[in-house]
């Protein structure tokens, strides 16, 4: 991924002022002080007039890439690349099928979205996402999934419950690679949330102020990644949370809402089992399972290399709630008014 390539400095200067003036004092009086996001993204769409679309490109991926040389190329740069097949003799890759969940944690009571038929809103002040949430228990996701129901779980907190599977991680690695500190509290507590769902089913394009390593442990799943200097063109929506969503939908574009998108590039992958993806911060993404699939994302916080991805909504995002760090810590909890994983995660 080209990190320097995105929307222009002054003008992401522009943009910026005007997001995080809505922000902190409310669309309406941030409408007053600092003009209308609206307005920006019409000038900009006159700017961008004759410019080429943007590209689309393929993740890097690397086989055999030591731990240094991750550190010096990618995770120093932010830069997402695939770590081909690291995972692959892995017990959570040998072992974990929708059959072995069914067994372990199928009585589990969990919370899902419908990730077939969720919507995104280009309204400014609504949900960025329209999903239909529900619980029921694992065993149901699971069968439903083989049957073709579009519900997905995601951000599951299987792992906290069972120790034996989390222990199916290679943990040594996971610290080789993510460059964590044992002396910082929030570093030695690498979160470790499950996504489990059938063909098809998706999470809309969204980004965060965490380090991300993301195991591909069963099922093929494909992503679509953006580097953050793209932010002003992904029509972010306000957020207070952890994560920030975008009101463009990567599954099939409407560029006469979206129309910025058409000039931003965009980068592809397929993972496959024992795959690990790294994601840095602030890297928008949109995922969607090809097959049945099992995976396993492992967050962690890092205030310097978060900031330097994207200096403006790193502060938003730790003003907000929930605080990465202090989740980490475990000083605070996923706000009781939320119902499910998914609307707090991603802000809905």
């Amino acid at each position: 991924m080209d990190m320097s390539a995105g929307v222009p400095w002054t003008d992401r200067y522009a943009f910026n002022t005007t997001f995080a003036t809505h922000w902190f004092l409310g669309r309406k009086l941030g409408l007053a002080r600092s003009g209308s996001r609206e307005a920006w993204h019409a000038k900009m769409l006159e700017k961008m007039r004759g410019r080429p679309a943007g590209r689309t490109l393929e993740v890097e991926r690397r086989r055999d890439l030591s731990p240094e040389q991750f550190r010096r190329e990618y995770f120093l740069t932010g830069k997402p690349v695939v770590l081909d097949g690291i995972a692959a003799d892995w017990p959570a890759v040998k072992k974990w099928t929708f059959e072995y969940l069914l067994q372990r944690c199928g009585q589990e009571d969990i919370d899902v979205l419908d990730g077939h038929h969720w919507k995104v809103q280009a309204a400014p002040g609504s949900d960025a996402v329209d999903a239909t949430e529900r619980g029921m228990k694992m065993r149901e996701l699971l069968n439903g999934a083989r049957g073709g129901s579009g519900w997905y779980g995601s951000f599951m907190e299987l792992l906290d419950r069972y120790a034996d599977m989390r222990d199916d991680i290679d943990w040594a690695v996971v610290r080789d690679y993510a460059n964590t500190s044992m002396r910082l509290s929030w570093q030695r507590n690498v979160l470790a949330k499950m996504y489990v769902g059938g063909p098809m089913t998706s999470t809309s394009f969204h980004c965060a102020p965490v380090m991300n390593l993301y195991l591909q442990a069963y099922g093929r799943k494909r992503w679509v990644l953006i580097a953050p200097k793209f932010t002003p063109f992904m029509y972010p929506a306000l957020s207070k949370g952890l994560n920030w969503q975008s009101r463009v939908d990567f599954r099939d574009p409407d560029y006469d809402e979206s129309p910025l998108y058409r000039y931003v590039d965009r980068y592809e992958t397929v993972l496959e089992p024992g795959d690990v993806l790294w994601n840095p911060p602030w890297v928008w993404h949109g995922v969607q399972n090809l097959t049945e699939s099992i995976a396993v994302s492992m967050w962690w916080a890092n205030v310097v290399r978060t900031f330097a991805n994207n200096p403006v909504l790193t502060p938003l995002a730790f003003l907000g709630r929930p605080n990465p760090i202090l989740l980490q810590l475990g000083l605070e909890k996923e706000p009781a008014e939320k119902r499910s994983a998914f609307s707090v995660h991603l802000n809905k």
